[in-house]
């Protein structure tokens, strides 16, 4: 039976939201940020949109990473951003990724979330290699590169 799951991480950007929404929504921008490359030098990466928004697609492959893709099915300016994202393995697995923009008095708070469900067999492999707290960690690394590239860009 499968169960739903939840996963997020959070940072304060010092930044406008649109200029982080901007950064995040332009997929061209991804691998400044993106954190799962730095794990897998074989990766590659490569982006499909006639401009940032609304069925753009992030497509990668790598031998450790394996294959994946990512799907922008909705971007309400300057606020919210949701993906779908297809890991594209022995099964296929779908998840929702949200990056929550919410500005701040001081700052912007950034949001990666993702969700999805999990067979029982993929529950028990988590809790064993502690899966979800090493993509908590690699969620809080990509998001202090985008700090770091957003910041940068003043």
């Amino acid at each position: 039976m499968a169960e739903t799951y939840e996963l997020q991480t959070s940072v304060v950007i010092d930044a406008p939201a649109s200029k982080i929404f901007d950064t995040m929504l332009d997929l061209n921008k991804f691998d400044a940020w993106n954190p799962f490359p730095l794990m897998d030098p074989t990766s590659v990466g490569t982006v499909t949109q006639t401009k940032p928004g609304v069925g753009s697609v992030y497509e990668y492959q790598g031998k450790r990473l394996g294959k994946g893709r990512q799907i922008v099915t909705e971007a309400v300016k300057p606020h919210l951003i949701v993906s779908e994202m297809t890991f594209l393995n022995r099964k296929p697995e779908v998840t929702r990724v949200e990056y929550r923009i919410e500005q701040q008095t001081v700052g912007t708070l950034v949001t990666w979330y993702m969700s999805g469900t999990r067979s029982f067999g993929q529950r028990v492999m988590v809790k064993l290699l502690n899966l979800d707290k090493m993509m908590g960690n690699h969620f809080a690394q990509g998001l202090d590169r985008l700090k770091d590239y957003v910041e940068a860009a003043k």
